[in-house]
């Protein structure tokens, strides 16, 4: 039972199990709990009606306990006379909750105009609150919203031939509609809210276009996305190496530029345990949301301007036509979101290849951290947004890739480095975390990764050093031969850069006792990469 997209999709009666499984606990952009017809839905009101609509629920106390709001005179009065003040049409019901009536104001999103708050403040929902607009982005937020969605705007001379049959076929089945005949496309595109209901294909909207036609840049010169590999790093254009345009239905487009990044992108090979991972040079989650987002949140009334994809040695570049929309700056693109163009993300939606609208950019920098690489960078002017992904990180692919193991644990940056160091090194010490991370508390650090259970404290005073605890060494092993073979490797990489090597001087680099470097030595003897010469004390190892 989810979240209902209509007020008649909510039943007359529920359980109260029923009810919380169909509205969760925790109020959002479209959910509000009220322990009666307050005041403040003066507010919420019209935020949501400025957002994507919702529900207000009058009944709920602040405890999350159903206490009731019977659906009286009274309370619908007061309802009907509040959404009047703010020129909001809403709908209004009742709904028995294991015998307790509460009632339900469904709030639309309005589209087209501007609705303010009685006394006149423009708000938007931003989680379970309504916040005010003010400067720069109230300007544009009403500039967008006056002049309505770019992707709603209709499309002159396109016929039913120019647009992908089996794409629309496949939206269809995605949201558990049968397919349709060829002369059924146009009303099917009606019904997935991209034209306008006409026995002809005069209403066919511009997401339409973008979507599934054959040809999009026919009608909408610059829907299409220029990608170019250039070598270096710059300043400068740098010395174009390839060059392809990608063009089509949105979903090949994706496709099409993932593939020319793939081709032009690092893939690595990594041992973790006793399983090879393969690891791309950046987060392929990552690389499809940076792509799609272009596309998806574009400015399509830009005539001529497309997404351009930049592949440099050390970073990549996505450059989308059009400033930020609405409300959204570079400092609240992680918390808020806000979609120029709305129904061609709800096909995308319908797709899968979105998920939850505005969790795309959190989900970025969380899948770069993950990595210990450098977060996304948004830059934003009036004509354009441009997105930056950096190859660089913290630590090696070999510990990307054992990281990524431990996916499922909310982790920060800093906890992850110490992980890393722990694995690596088989303990981390509060001097070497200093040594990595300078500008951390160390001590609450690892303090507080005992306390979660990630490392496990071992000695005292001087001689303390933390370990993988032995949750971590079930989900993602404990790094021991890993380390084991690490070290037998900076040894080889010595011998080859200066001919040979003492037990003495492989102690200087590695660390530890004689005996197990001694040892590590002889396995490289045994193993034919290494040859010794000499007795115990004075013995050296050189290229075989």
């Amino acid at each position: 039972m989810g979240f209902p997209q209509r007020l008649t999709d909510i039943p007359g009666r529920l359980t109260v199990e029923e009810f919380w499984e169909m509205f969760g606990r925790i109020e959002n952009e479209m959910l509000d709990f009220k322990r009666a017809v307050s005041k403040d839905i003066r507010e919420t009101i019209p935020a949501m009606a400025m957002t994507v609509g919702g529900y207000i629920v009058h009944g709920v106390n602040r405890r999350l306990e159903i206490v009731g709001c019977p659906r009286s005179q009274k309370t619908v009065d007061r309802i009907t006379k509040i959404s009047y003040e703010c020129a909001v049409d809403v709908q209004v019901r009742s709904v028995v909750v294991a015998g307790t009536e509460i009632t339900i104001t469904a709030v639309p999103e309005v589209c087209g105009r501007i609705v303010t708050t009685p006394d006149g403040r423009l708000l938007r929902r931003v989680g379970g609150d309504s916040m005010p607009l003010r400067g720069g982005s109230l300007a544009r937020f009403v500039q967008e919203r006056v002049g309505g969605p770019a992707d709603e705007e209709t499309v002159a001379s396109i016929q039913a031939s120019d647009l992908s049959l089996r794409l629309v076929n496949r939206v269809l089945n995605a949201n558990g509609r049968p397919a349709v005949p060829p002369d059924g496309l146009v009303r099917s595109l009606a019904d997935l809210g991209v034209a306008r209901r006409s026995p002809a294909a005069d209403g066919v909207m511009t997401a339409a276009v973008v979507l599934f036609a054959k040809e999009p840049t026919r009608f909408i010169p610059g829907a299409s996305v220029q990608l170019v590999r250039r070598l270096g790093v710059g300043p400068g254009p740098g010395v174009s190496e390839s060059r392809e345009e990608c063009s089509g239905p949105l979903p090949e487009v994706l496709d099409c530029c993932l593939e020319f990044i793939g081709r032009h992108t690092a893939r690595y090979q990594a041992v973790v345990g006793t399983r090879r991972e393969d690891m791309a040079e950046y987060p392929e989650s990552v690389l499809r949301e940076v792509v799609l987002n272009g596309l998806a949140h574009r400015d399509y009334r830009l005539a001529g301007a497309t997404v351009d994809v930049t592949v440099w040695d050390d970073r990549i570049e996505v450059r989308s036509p059009g400033p930020l929309p609405g409300h959204i700056t570079v400092e609240n693109i992680r918390e808020e979101h806000y979609s120029r163009n709305r129904r061609i993300m709800q096909v995308l939606k319908t797709l899968r290849l979105v998920e939850e609208y505005g969790e795309g950019v959190d989900r970025m920098f969380r899948e770069m951290e993950a990595r210990l690489m450098e977060p996304p960078i948004f830059v934003a002017t009036s004509s354009s947004v441009t997105v930056t992904l950096r190859n660089r990180s913290l630590v090696d692919v070999t510990d990307q890739a054992w990281l990524a193991q431990l996916s499922a644990y909310p982790l920060s940056s800093a906890e992850r480095l110490a992980l890393v160091i722990a694995h690596r090194e088989g303990a981390v010490t509060p001097r070497r975390l200093r040594e990595a991370l300078p500008d951390t508390n160390t001590s609450a650090l690892l303090a507080g990764a005992v306390a979660k259970g990630l490392l496990l404290r071992v000695g005292e005073r001087g001689g303390t050093r933390y370990q993988l605890s032995g949750e971590i060494v079930r989900r993602a092993g404990s790094g021991a031969a890993e380390l084991h073979n690490r070290k037998r490797q900076m040894l080889l990489d010595e011998i080859r850069r200066r001919g040979s090597i003492s037990t003495s001087e492989g102690v200087r680099l590695l660390g530890g006792n004689s005996v197990a470097v001694r040892n590590l030595l002889n396995q490289l003897v045994q193993a034919g990469l290494a040859r010794a010469d000499g007795r115990t004390r004075a013995r050296r190892y050189y290229n075989p």
